[in-house]
Protein backbone atom coordinates (compact mmCIF):
# COMPACT_ATOMS: atom_id res chain seq x y z
CA UNK A 1 0.00 0.00 0.00
CA UNK A 2 2.95 2.50 0.88
CA UNK A 3 4.44 1.71 -2.28
CA UNK A 4 1.52 2.03 -4.41
CA UNK A 5 1.02 4.55 -7.25
CA UNK A 6 -1.99 5.38 -6.10
CA UNK A 7 -1.03 6.27 -2.47
CA UNK A 8 1.63 8.30 -3.91
CA UNK A 9 -0.69 10.57 -6.29
CA UNK A 10 -2.87 11.03 -2.99
CA UNK A 11 -0.11 12.15 -0.92
CA UNK A 12 1.12 14.08 -3.58
CA UNK A 13 -2.41 16.12 -3.81
CA UNK A 14 -2.23 16.81 0.08
CA UNK A 15 0.92 18.25 -0.39
CA UNK A 16 0.16 20.42 -2.73
CA UNK A 17 -3.14 21.92 -0.97
CA UNK A 18 -0.55 22.08 1.96
CA UNK A 19 1.74 24.15 0.30
CA UNK A 20 -0.74 26.41 -1.12
CA UNK A 21 -2.66 26.62 2.88
CA UNK A 22 0.92 27.72 4.00
CA UNK A 23 1.28 29.71 1.28
CA UNK A 24 -1.59 31.95 2.40
CA UNK A 25 -0.17 32.24 5.99
CA UNK A 26 2.89 33.96 4.41
CA UNK A 27 1.48 36.09 1.60
CA UNK A 28 2.94 38.99 2.30
CA UNK A 29 6.31 36.80 1.17
CA UNK A 30 4.88 36.88 -2.26
CA UNK A 31 3.70 40.39 -2.63
CA UNK A 32 6.47 41.16 -5.12
CA UNK A 33 5.98 38.45 -7.17
CA UNK A 34 1.79 39.14 -7.43
CA UNK A 35 3.06 42.23 -8.35
CA UNK A 36 5.47 41.34 -11.27
CA UNK A 37 2.89 39.03 -12.60
CA UNK A 38 0.06 41.62 -12.44
CA UNK A 39 2.35 43.88 -14.23
CA UNK A 40 3.86 41.48 -17.02
CA UNK A 41 0.22 39.21 -17.02
CA UNK A 42 -0.99 41.15 -19.96
CA UNK A 43 2.38 41.63 -21.82
CA UNK A 44 2.70 37.78 -21.60
CA UNK A 45 -0.78 37.03 -22.55
CA UNK A 46 -0.67 38.99 -25.93
CA UNK A 47 3.08 37.82 -26.35
CA UNK A 48 1.30 34.56 -25.78
CA UNK A 49 -1.52 35.29 -27.98
CA UNK A 50 0.63 36.86 -30.65
CA UNK A 51 2.74 33.45 -30.44
CA UNK A 52 -0.08 31.06 -31.87
CA UNK A 53 -0.47 33.61 -34.88
CA UNK A 54 3.37 33.75 -36.08
CA UNK A 55 4.98 30.67 -34.75
CA UNK A 56 3.21 28.54 -38.22
CA UNK A 57 4.77 30.95 -40.69
CA UNK A 58 8.34 31.17 -38.57
CA UNK A 59 8.11 27.12 -38.72
CA UNK A 60 7.26 26.92 -42.21
CA UNK A 61 10.43 29.40 -42.99
CA UNK A 62 12.78 27.63 -40.91
CA UNK A 63 12.03 24.60 -42.68
CA UNK A 64 12.85 25.60 -45.83
CA UNK A 65 16.94 26.59 -44.71
CA UNK A 66 15.77 30.02 -43.61
CA UNK A 67 17.76 30.90 -40.18
CA UNK A 68 15.39 31.16 -36.99
CA UNK A 69 16.20 35.04 -36.66
CA UNK A 70 15.41 36.02 -40.53
CA UNK A 71 12.41 34.33 -40.07
CA UNK A 72 11.43 35.76 -37.26
CA UNK A 73 12.22 39.82 -38.27
CA UNK A 74 10.49 38.85 -41.55
CA UNK A 75 7.26 38.13 -39.51
CA UNK A 76 8.18 41.15 -37.70
CA UNK A 77 8.09 43.16 -40.54
CA UNK A 78 5.05 41.24 -42.30
CA UNK A 79 2.84 42.64 -39.25
CA UNK A 80 4.31 46.29 -39.61
CA UNK A 81 3.27 46.24 -42.84
CA UNK A 82 0.26 45.23 -42.12
CA UNK A 83 -0.95 47.33 -39.58
CA UNK A 84 0.64 50.52 -42.13
CA UNK A 85 -2.01 49.30 -44.50
CA UNK A 86 -4.51 48.87 -42.50
CA UNK A 87 -3.89 52.17 -41.21
CA UNK A 88 -4.16 53.84 -44.36
CA UNK A 89 -7.32 51.90 -45.47
CA UNK A 90 -9.62 51.58 -42.90
CA UNK A 91 -8.17 54.71 -40.38
CA UNK A 92 -9.63 57.13 -42.71
CA UNK A 93 -13.09 55.36 -42.38
CA UNK A 94 -13.34 55.16 -39.11
CA UNK A 95 -11.86 58.82 -38.09
CA UNK A 96 -14.72 60.10 -40.38
CA UNK A 97 -17.29 58.15 -38.84
CA UNK A 98 -16.28 58.87 -35.59
CA UNK A 99 -16.30 62.22 -36.31
CA UNK A 100 -19.67 61.97 -37.23
CA UNK A 101 -20.62 60.05 -34.41
CA UNK A 102 -19.61 62.77 -32.11
CA UNK A 103 -21.35 65.67 -33.72
CA UNK A 104 -24.34 63.49 -33.70
CA UNK A 105 -24.27 62.54 -29.83
CA UNK A 106 -26.36 65.40 -28.71
CA UNK A 107 -28.93 64.88 -31.69
CA UNK A 108 -29.18 61.03 -30.64
CA UNK A 109 -29.66 62.04 -27.11
CA UNK A 110 -32.65 64.21 -28.14
CA UNK A 111 -34.39 61.36 -29.80
CA UNK A 112 -34.29 58.88 -27.50
CA UNK A 113 -35.81 61.99 -24.90
CA UNK A 114 -38.19 62.28 -27.29
CA UNK A 115 -39.01 58.92 -27.52
CA UNK A 116 -38.96 57.87 -23.77
CA UNK A 117 -41.69 60.77 -23.90
CA UNK A 118 -43.49 59.15 -26.15
CA UNK A 119 -43.56 56.30 -24.51
CA UNK A 120 -44.36 57.68 -20.86
CA UNK A 121 -47.58 59.34 -22.94
CA UNK A 122 -48.66 56.06 -24.77
CA UNK A 123 -51.86 54.50 -23.75
CA UNK A 124 -50.64 51.04 -23.34
CA UNK A 125 -48.38 52.31 -20.75
CA UNK A 126 -50.61 54.17 -18.41
CA UNK A 127 -52.71 51.27 -18.46
CA UNK A 128 -49.89 49.18 -16.56
CA UNK A 129 -48.28 51.78 -14.78
CA UNK A 130 -48.76 54.44 -12.07
CA UNK A 131 -47.06 57.29 -14.20
CA UNK A 132 -47.56 59.73 -11.19
CA UNK A 133 -45.05 57.13 -9.14
CA UNK A 134 -43.11 57.10 -12.44
CA UNK A 135 -41.18 59.91 -12.87
CA UNK A 136 -39.03 59.41 -16.34
CA UNK A 137 -38.20 62.90 -16.39
CA UNK A 138 -36.20 62.22 -13.09
CA UNK A 139 -34.54 59.25 -13.90
CA UNK A 140 -33.43 60.53 -16.90
CA UNK A 141 -32.01 63.35 -15.21
CA UNK A 142 -30.71 61.67 -12.41
CA UNK A 143 -28.48 59.31 -15.06
CA UNK A 144 -27.15 62.12 -17.00
CA UNK A 145 -26.28 63.51 -13.84
CA UNK A 146 -24.18 60.73 -13.00
CA UNK A 147 -22.69 60.02 -16.36
CA UNK A 148 -21.49 63.79 -16.38
CA UNK A 149 -19.99 63.16 -12.84
CA UNK A 150 -18.13 59.95 -14.04
CA UNK A 151 -17.06 61.88 -16.76
CA UNK A 152 -15.64 65.08 -15.10
CA UNK A 153 -14.12 62.63 -12.40
CA UNK A 154 -11.97 60.68 -15.54
CA UNK A 155 -11.38 63.54 -16.90
CA UNK A 156 -9.71 64.94 -13.77
CA UNK A 157 -7.61 62.14 -13.00
CA UNK A 158 -4.50 63.12 -15.04
CA UNK A 159 -2.27 60.37 -12.27
CA UNK A 160 -4.49 57.89 -13.63
CA UNK A 161 -4.63 58.58 -17.12
CA UNK A 162 -0.98 59.00 -17.23
CA UNK A 163 -0.66 56.04 -15.01
CA UNK A 164 -2.53 53.90 -17.63
CA UNK A 165 -0.61 55.56 -20.70
CA UNK A 166 2.70 54.72 -19.01
CA UNK A 167 1.85 51.36 -18.44
CA UNK A 168 0.42 50.91 -22.24
CA UNK A 169 3.64 52.14 -23.53
CA UNK A 170 5.47 49.69 -21.45
CA UNK A 171 3.14 46.56 -22.18
CA UNK A 172 4.15 47.82 -25.82
CA UNK A 173 7.43 47.87 -25.42
CA UNK A 174 7.73 44.27 -23.89
CA UNK A 175 5.76 42.50 -26.48
CA UNK A 176 7.93 42.66 -28.94
CA UNK A 177 11.31 41.09 -27.20
CA UNK A 178 8.65 38.58 -25.46
CA UNK A 179 7.50 37.42 -28.59
CA UNK A 180 10.96 37.18 -30.74
CA UNK A 181 12.30 35.21 -27.42
CA UNK A 182 9.37 32.99 -27.23
CA UNK A 183 9.81 32.53 -31.20
CA UNK A 184 13.04 31.72 -31.38
CA UNK A 185 13.02 29.35 -28.63
CA UNK A 186 9.86 27.87 -29.40
CA UNK A 187 8.32 28.74 -26.52
CA UNK A 188 5.47 26.03 -27.45
CA UNK A 189 7.96 23.55 -26.71
CA UNK A 190 9.85 25.53 -24.10
CA UNK A 191 7.57 25.84 -21.76
CA UNK A 192 7.01 21.65 -21.42
CA UNK A 193 10.23 20.41 -21.87
CA UNK A 194 10.76 22.92 -18.65
CA UNK A 195 7.91 21.41 -16.36
CA UNK A 196 9.02 17.95 -18.22
CA UNK A 197 12.18 18.46 -16.56
CA UNK A 198 11.31 19.34 -13.18
CA UNK A 199 8.73 16.60 -13.24
CA UNK A 200 9.54 12.95 -11.17
CA UNK A 201 11.05 10.41 -13.96
CA UNK A 202 7.58 8.16 -13.46
CA UNK A 203 5.28 10.90 -14.70
CA UNK A 204 7.33 12.19 -17.59
CA UNK A 205 5.21 10.69 -20.22
CA UNK A 206 2.03 11.47 -19.11
CA UNK A 207 3.05 15.18 -18.21
CA UNK A 208 4.91 15.43 -21.56
CA UNK A 209 1.53 14.31 -23.80
CA UNK A 210 -1.04 16.75 -21.32
CA UNK A 211 1.16 19.24 -22.45
CA UNK A 212 1.96 18.79 -25.86
CA UNK A 213 -2.03 18.52 -25.90
CA UNK A 214 -2.95 21.45 -24.39
CA UNK A 215 -0.59 23.70 -26.07
CA UNK A 216 -2.22 21.82 -29.63
CA UNK A 217 -5.90 22.87 -28.33
CA UNK A 218 -4.58 26.21 -27.19
CA UNK A 219 -3.19 27.40 -31.17
CA UNK A 220 -6.72 26.02 -32.23
CA UNK A 221 -8.32 27.91 -29.84
CA UNK A 222 -6.38 30.92 -30.30
CA UNK A 223 -6.36 30.66 -34.27
CA UNK A 224 -9.51 29.52 -34.36
CA UNK A 225 -11.07 32.41 -32.31
CA UNK A 226 -9.40 35.14 -34.62
CA UNK A 227 -10.70 33.62 -37.64
CA UNK A 228 -14.19 33.23 -36.27
CA UNK A 229 -14.00 37.14 -34.81
CA UNK A 230 -12.98 38.22 -38.12
CA UNK A 231 -15.23 36.67 -40.86
CA UNK A 232 -18.23 37.90 -38.33
CA UNK A 233 -16.55 41.52 -38.72
CA UNK A 234 -16.62 41.63 -42.20
CA UNK A 235 -19.94 39.61 -42.82
CA UNK A 236 -21.22 42.50 -40.34
CA UNK A 237 -20.18 44.99 -42.19
CA UNK A 238 -21.06 43.77 -45.64
CA UNK A 239 -24.79 43.67 -44.03
CA UNK A 240 -24.84 46.95 -42.47
CA UNK A 241 -23.25 48.71 -45.41
CA UNK A 242 -26.09 46.90 -48.01
CA UNK A 243 -28.95 47.99 -45.07
CA UNK A 244 -27.93 51.48 -45.51
CA UNK A 245 -26.57 51.79 -41.63
CA UNK A 246 -24.52 54.87 -40.40
CA UNK A 247 -21.28 54.06 -38.96
CA UNK A 248 -21.09 50.55 -40.21
CA UNK A 249 -17.39 50.32 -39.67
CA UNK A 250 -17.40 51.39 -36.05
CA UNK A 251 -20.52 49.30 -35.20
CA UNK A 252 -18.84 46.00 -37.44
CA UNK A 253 -15.37 46.51 -35.44
CA UNK A 254 -16.78 46.33 -32.38
CA UNK A 255 -19.47 43.42 -33.25
CA UNK A 256 -15.50 41.54 -34.22
CA UNK A 257 -13.85 42.59 -30.79
CA UNK A 258 -17.05 41.63 -28.44
CA UNK A 259 -17.14 38.15 -30.51
CA UNK A 260 -14.47 37.67 -28.40
CA UNK A 261 -16.30 36.83 -25.44
CA UNK A 262 -18.07 33.56 -24.92
CA UNK A 263 -21.77 33.48 -25.86
CA UNK A 264 -22.48 36.86 -24.00
CA UNK A 265 -20.18 38.78 -27.39
CA UNK A 266 -22.76 38.48 -29.76
CA UNK A 267 -25.60 40.00 -27.65
CA UNK A 268 -23.41 42.74 -26.62
CA UNK A 269 -22.30 43.34 -29.92
CA UNK A 270 -25.69 43.77 -31.09
CA UNK A 271 -26.69 46.64 -29.05
CA UNK A 272 -24.83 49.68 -30.18
CA UNK A 273 -26.04 48.72 -34.24
CA UNK A 274 -29.93 48.44 -32.44
CA UNK A 275 -29.88 51.70 -30.80
CA UNK A 276 -28.37 53.23 -33.99
CA UNK A 277 -30.74 51.53 -36.14
CA UNK A 278 -33.59 52.59 -33.67
CA UNK A 279 -32.59 56.13 -34.39
CA UNK A 280 -33.37 56.12 -38.01
CA UNK A 281 -35.90 54.74 -37.76
CA UNK A 282 -38.00 51.39 -36.29
CA UNK A 283 -37.62 49.40 -39.63
CA UNK A 284 -33.61 50.35 -40.05
CA UNK A 285 -33.35 48.47 -36.42
CA UNK A 286 -35.56 45.56 -37.65
CA UNK A 287 -33.30 44.95 -40.36
CA UNK A 288 -30.29 45.68 -38.24
CA UNK A 289 -31.88 42.70 -35.92
CA UNK A 290 -32.24 40.83 -38.59
CA UNK A 291 -28.40 41.33 -40.14
CA UNK A 292 -26.93 40.18 -36.60
CA UNK A 293 -29.28 37.02 -36.47
CA UNK A 294 -28.13 35.92 -39.91
CA UNK A 295 -24.37 36.59 -39.30
CA UNK A 296 -24.79 34.77 -36.26
CA UNK A 297 -26.14 32.15 -37.85
CA UNK A 298 -23.64 31.77 -40.53
CA UNK A 299 -20.91 31.95 -37.88
CA UNK A 300 -22.64 29.32 -36.17
CA UNK A 301 -23.26 26.94 -38.56
CA UNK A 302 -20.83 27.20 -41.16
CA UNK A 303 -17.63 28.64 -40.00
CA UNK A 304 -17.34 28.19 -36.50
CA UNK A 305 -17.23 24.22 -37.23
CA UNK A 306 -15.01 24.81 -40.19
CA UNK A 307 -12.84 26.54 -38.54
CA UNK A 308 -12.26 25.61 -34.81
CA UNK A 309 -14.27 22.01 -35.46
CA UNK A 310 -15.80 19.98 -32.27
CA UNK A 311 -12.70 19.52 -30.48
CA UNK A 312 -13.46 22.65 -28.40
CA UNK A 313 -16.96 23.04 -28.61
CA UNK A 314 -18.85 23.18 -25.03
CA UNK A 315 -22.76 23.02 -24.66
CA UNK A 316 -24.44 26.31 -24.14
CA UNK A 317 -24.96 25.35 -20.22
CA UNK A 318 -21.52 25.02 -19.87
CA UNK A 319 -20.84 28.06 -21.45
CA UNK A 320 -23.30 30.08 -19.25
CA UNK A 321 -21.81 28.29 -16.07
CA UNK A 322 -18.57 29.01 -17.21
CA UNK A 323 -19.12 32.40 -17.99
CA UNK A 324 -21.10 33.60 -14.95
CA UNK A 325 -18.27 31.90 -12.50
CA UNK A 326 -15.76 33.57 -14.38
CA UNK A 327 -17.05 36.58 -14.31
CA UNK A 328 -17.37 36.90 -10.77
CA UNK A 329 -13.85 35.76 -10.45
CA UNK A 330 -12.47 37.49 -12.58
CA UNK A 331 -14.48 40.18 -14.59
CA UNK A 332 -14.20 40.60 -18.20
CA UNK A 333 -10.94 39.27 -18.44
CA UNK A 334 -12.08 36.17 -16.82
CA UNK A 335 -14.65 35.81 -18.99
CA UNK A 336 -12.78 35.79 -22.07
CA UNK A 337 -10.33 33.52 -20.76
CA UNK A 338 -12.94 31.27 -19.30
CA UNK A 339 -13.09 28.41 -22.05
CA UNK A 340 -9.25 27.88 -22.78
CA UNK A 341 -8.67 27.43 -18.92
CA UNK A 342 -11.54 25.16 -18.35
CA UNK A 343 -9.93 23.17 -21.20
CA UNK A 344 -6.43 23.37 -19.72
CA UNK A 345 -7.78 22.18 -16.60
CA UNK A 346 -10.12 19.05 -18.23
CA UNK A 347 -7.06 18.21 -20.21
CA UNK A 348 -5.24 17.73 -16.71
CA UNK A 349 -7.96 16.06 -15.15
CA UNK A 350 -8.45 13.94 -17.96
CA UNK A 351 -4.88 12.58 -17.93
CA UNK A 352 -4.61 12.47 -14.04
CA UNK A 353 -7.77 10.09 -14.22
CA UNK A 354 -5.95 7.88 -17.10
CA UNK A 355 -2.99 7.63 -15.43
CA UNK A 356 -4.60 6.23 -12.26
CA UNK A 357 -7.27 4.07 -13.73
CA UNK A 358 -5.13 1.14 -14.55
CA UNK A 359 -4.27 1.48 -10.40
CA UNK A 360 -7.90 0.74 -9.89
CA UNK A 361 -7.93 -2.41 -11.79
CA UNK A 362 -8.72 -5.52 -9.60
CA UNK A 363 -5.84 -7.91 -8.08
CA UNK A 364 -4.60 -10.31 -10.39
CA UNK A 365 -5.08 -8.16 -13.51
CA UNK A 366 -1.53 -6.72 -14.55
CA UNK A 367 -1.81 -2.24 -15.09
CA UNK A 368 -2.08 -1.28 -18.61
CA UNK A 369 0.49 1.38 -18.35
CA UNK A 370 2.10 3.92 -16.35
Amino acid sequence: MWDSKLFKTGVGILLLFLIIYMGTQIAFIFRPIVVAFEALFISFLVSGVLYYFTIPFVDWMHGRRIPRPLAILIVFLLIIGLLVVLFFTIGPVIQAEFMKLTVSIPAGIREIQQLITEFEESAILATLLDLEALDLDQIIDNLAGTVSRAISQIAFSVASVIDFLTELFVTIIIIPFLLYYMLKEKGGDFIPNLVERLSPEEYKDNVKSALSEINRLLGTYVQGLAIVCLFVGILAYIGFLIIGLEYAMILAMFVLVTNIIPFLGPFIGSIPAVIVGLLDSPLTMLLVIIVIVAVQQVESLFISPQVMGRRMALSPLSIILLVLVAGRLGGLLGIILAIPTFTVLKIIANHIFEYIKPLKKPAGQPPTGS
